[in-house]
């Protein structure tokens, strides 16, 4: 018997036991008055009694199913909560894993590339380059606002705070590192224009000062 059925069949049990208590009023009654005229009662009583206890019993055995069943569909319905919740920890554990990695990749990657920066910015600035745009990589005592401009870069402000970043610097502003070493390369070639330019030779310095202009221009 599913719940509905069991929940009708439980409300006719209970309109038989009221019934069943009424006549059991009016059979006692009807007992006591025939014992009053020295009569011999009628076994109705105790037939209604005995049918009471049985609808009773029913009545219990079919709210302790119903309670039953309650739990057990409770039980269901937090077995299937929980089971959905560990499915989806599974596919973030996949992406936390992945964000492991990339931050791994990032501290090691990061270390190299500032350590490569602090052995060549001698040599980059005494060849004419401007370290401007990554400079600032070096530092000791504040955020590198190269990596944090990369980092707003790649994923906002928003992603930056979520690192604990707290900075002015916006989307607007933000550069790849490899743009800014790019305008470290573009510094160093415009250099070696200027050097081409002061070539005694005319067609070497013409040319170059043609591309210099044009990279001016550019900018």
């Amino acid at each position: 018997m599913d719940k509905d059925g069991t929940d009708k069949r439980l409300a006719e049990l209970k309109a038989e036991r009221q019934r069943l208590g009424s006549e059991l009023d009016l059979a006692r009654n009807e007992a006591r008055e025939a014992l009053i005229d020295g009569k011999r009662p009628s076994n109705s009583a105790a037939a209604l009694a005995e049918r009471i206890f049985i609808v009773d019993d029913a009545i219990a055995e079919l709210s302790n199913r119903l309670g039953a069943a309650a739990e057990s569909a409770e039980r269901n319905n937090r077995k299937r909560r929980a089971e959905a919740a560990l499915d989806a920890t599974s596919k973030r554990t996949k992406l936390a894993a992945s964000v492991d990695e990339a931050l791994v990749a990032l501290a090691s990657n990061w270390n190299a590339y500032a350590e490569a920066l602090r052995k060549d910015v001698g040599q980059v600035s005494g060849a004419g380059g401007d370290l401007t745009a990554v400079e600032r990589a070096l530092t000791n005592n504040r955020s590198a606002e190269p990596l944090v401009k990369a980092l707003i870069a790649a994923g906002g402000v928003s992603f930056a705070r979520s690192l604990g970043i707290d900075t002015p610097i916006r989307e607007r502003h933000a550069t790849p590192l490899t743009d800014a070493e790019g305008r470290v390369a573009e510094s160093l070639r415009a250099e070696l224009l200027r050097i081409k330019a002061s070539s005694p030779q005319p067609n070497v310095s013409r040319e170059a000062k043609a591309e210099l202009n044009q990279m001016e221009t550019n900018l």
